[in-house]
């Protein structure tokens, strides 16, 4: 090596590229006999290896044949559906439904390593270190944002009563947000 420090070289530009592709079918049920609604289906895809601006794919070196896969906010299938019904005496309800197939994420490994010049280098890698019985340890490679998260339900409510004082309309409504309150969240470090 002529110059031991040809690989901390930060290059900086537009190299990273996203492609999104998708499809959505939508239903729509016009106001008639005192309810609407509407429906879609979005089955879609989203590729590449930038996710942000200031994504640090491509800073690493040896990470770079994982760095193009799932963006961050792939998601394959969401369904979404909203409807309002007008009861007597100036009431309305009305729900609004949205299930959405689960984030991908990374399985991420952190190390120190020698480069070819034994000066050590931070490394990240996708993957994980399996502990094998007959073989001992061995890091097994696997893709950026192979991982996928559990599905999301969220269920939210909206009550309405609109009154006539006078010569004018009021309106007092309640709303109920998350109504499953799922608590399924778990952040592994």
């Amino acid at each position: 090596i002529v110059n031991p420090f040809f690989n901390q070289i930060l290059r900086i530009g537009n190299y990273n590229e996203a492609f999104y592709h998708g499809i959505e079918l939508q239903l729509i049920r016009r106001l008639s006999r005192k309810w609407q609604m509407q429906a879609s289906y979005t089955y879609s895809r989203a590729t590449g290896a930038a996710e942000d601006f200031q994504s640090k794919l491509g800073n690493d070196p040896s990470s770079v044949e994982s760095e193009f896969g799932y963006l961050d906010y792939d998601q394959r299938h969401v369904v979404k559906m909203s409807f309002m019904t007008y009861l007597p005496h100036d009431w309305q309800v009305g729900s609004t439904m949205t299930w959405a197939s689960g984030l991908p994420y990374s399985i991420v490994s952190r190390f120190f390593a020698l480069d070819n010049d034994d000066y050590v280098q931070s490394r990240t890698r996708y993957g994980a270190t399996i502990l094998d019985s007959t073989a001992g340890s061995r890091f097994v490679r696997e893709g950026r944002n192979s991982e996928r998260n559990d599905a999301t339900l969220d269920v939210n409510l909206s009550l309405r009563k609109t009154f006539v004082v006078g010569k004018t309309t009021a309106a007092a409504f309640l709303e109920v947000f998350n109504l499953l309150n799922a608590n399924d969240l778990r952040v592994f470090t």
